[in-house]
């Protein structure tokens, strides 16, 4: 089991919007990507689209999850499971618990140990909300075609879900979508960011830093004054070096494109740097220190 299915359930005799499936597909896409890149910064993820099936009361996205790419049958699992109870109907610790039983079923070498890493991280991505601007961006989608009732996650190619969100939840899944009125044309919302440090600016000014995210090579802002301070006048014990990876509270502000109708990123501020890991610390981003 090393797959991902964005399983669709539809009215009889409904057929599903293209372009609807479409951009739920790339918003489900990139959800998988957040969330396996806060499970390991180094990865990369390929996500491709393998074959579609359709059956009397449903349509199935199939997303193919490339097992080459990530090697470690563990971190593997997590990425999978946080993707499946992201789309689950009901959440709680008790439904993980099962799901991660389920997920290592297949693999039989995995110990308890594995298990109970499996549960502890997908916890704290949930909690962390890790992929939820995503996973509100397919429902927001899905939203829109009303022969669409269900949506879910499957492991197995074809398989309907055990879990399927029904559409009396959609608004429910999209409410934290910040919305806006046609005459708003600035709006600016927090998220906790993995950034890889590429290019510091050792100087007290207002010149950005670039950073490698989830959003490919982008500038930021160094707003966190004791972090910077620290950095500058060398109390940090952070040698300036490759490999660095912040956890951080990153201000984004966005303008309308009226004419596309599009928002865009106008300013990224690093508010907080909540953690750091270098090359030779295993540690964990989210476990306390």
């Amino acid at each position: 089991m090393d797959r991902l299915n964005l399983y669709l359930d539809l009215e009889s005799d409904q057929l599903a919007d293209l372009e609807v499936v479409a951009k739920a597909s790339l918003a489900f896409a990139n959800a998988v990507r957040e969330i396996a890149y806060i499970v390991d910064p180094s990865l990369t993820i390929k996500l491709e689209i393998e074959s579609g099936t359709e059956g009397s009361l449903s349509l199935n996205s199939v997303i193919r999850f490339v097992k080459q790419q990530v090697a470690d049958p563990v971190t593997r699992k997590i990425i999978i499971l946080s993707v499946v109870m992201w789309f689950a109907k009901e959440t709680g610790a008790a439904l993980v618990g099962m799901a991660v039983t389920d997920l290592i079923a297949d693999e039989p070498s995995m110990s308890e140990q594995d298990a109970e890493r499996i549960a502890e991280k997908v916890h704290q991505i949930l909690e962390k909300k890790v992929g939820v601007k995503p996973v509100q961006d397919v429902f927001k989608e899905i939203d829109k075609d009303k022969s669409i009732k269900g949506v879910g996650v499957s492991t197995e190619k074809g398989d309907r879900p055990r879990s399927i969100v029904p559409r009396e939840q959609f608004r429910e899944r999209m409410e934290d979508i910040e919305e806006t009125t046609d005459d708003q044309q600035t709006r600016s919302h927090t998220d906790q960011m993995i950034l890889t440090l590429i290019s510091p600016v050792l100087q007290k000014n207002d010149n950005k830093w670039r950073f490698l995210s989830k959003d490919g090579i982008i500038y930021v802002r160094i707003k966190d004054e004791d972090f910077l301070s620290d950095i500058l006048s060398g109390r940090s014990n952070i040698t300036m070096r490759s490999g660095i990876v912040m956890l951080a509270d990153v201000e984004i502000t966005e303008k309308k494109d009226a004419a596309k109708n599009v928002w865009v990123v106008t300013e990224r501020n690093l508010l907080k740097v909540i953690r750091i890991r270098t090359d030779d610390d295993a540690g964990d981003l989210f476990s306390e220190q």
